[in-house]
């Protein structure tokens, strides 16, 4: 091997052409690691915490919408709740007012009925307004339970109806 070869960088003008070609290759390595390390510190620390305080800000945004659309299907809910309530107060008083022609012990077990759907009502009443202030999750189950025993009640109201037309 001749001493023509040996590569050293930075050598005179007689440097062969494999140590010209090293050189380009070094040269272009370290400036792509250069533009690499400059594209991805880019952002400045304040323009890093500018951006955090916008992610924030649209989080809270969106946390806040969040809790309005819950608030709001909190109380159409319960507005719901509370005509079908006051329909069956209603229909309770309808049911005391008609007057049946029946057995004395028919009219007893009717009265009786009519008393236990009224103080069923009034449960289904008190148990809406306590869970003013509840969880998200809470208040699902509370929704799919309550939603079950009014369609309950509302059975009871119609059987009560088919045994008065008999």
């Amino acid at each position: 091997m001749s001493s023509s070869c040996i590569f050293v960088i930075g050598g005179n003008s007689s440097t062969p052409l494999i140590q010209i070609v090293m050189k380009k290759r070094i040269v272009r390595l370290i400036l792509s690691v250069l533009v690499v390390a400059l594209a991805s510190c880019t952002e400045t620390k304040s323009e890093k915490v500018d951006n955090a305080r916008e992610d924030v800000r649209d989080a809270q945004e969106d946390l806040d919408q969040a809790a309005r659309e819950y608030q709001e299907e909190l109380k159409s809910y319960r507005e719901s709740m509370q005509e079908t309530i006051n329909a069956n107060r209603a229909r309770i008083a309808e049911l005391r007012a008609e007057k049946i022609n029946a057995r004395a012990d028919a009219i007893r077990e009717r009265n009786e009925r009519i008393t236990e759907l009224e103080a069923r009502n009034n449960k289904m009443e008190a148990r809406m307004e306590e869970m003013k202030n509840t969880s998200r999750e809470n208040w699902q189950e509370f929704k799919r339970e309550f939603k079950n025993d009014m369609d309950e009640l509302g059975q009871a109201f119609r059987d009560l109806g088919k045994d008065n037309v008999k």
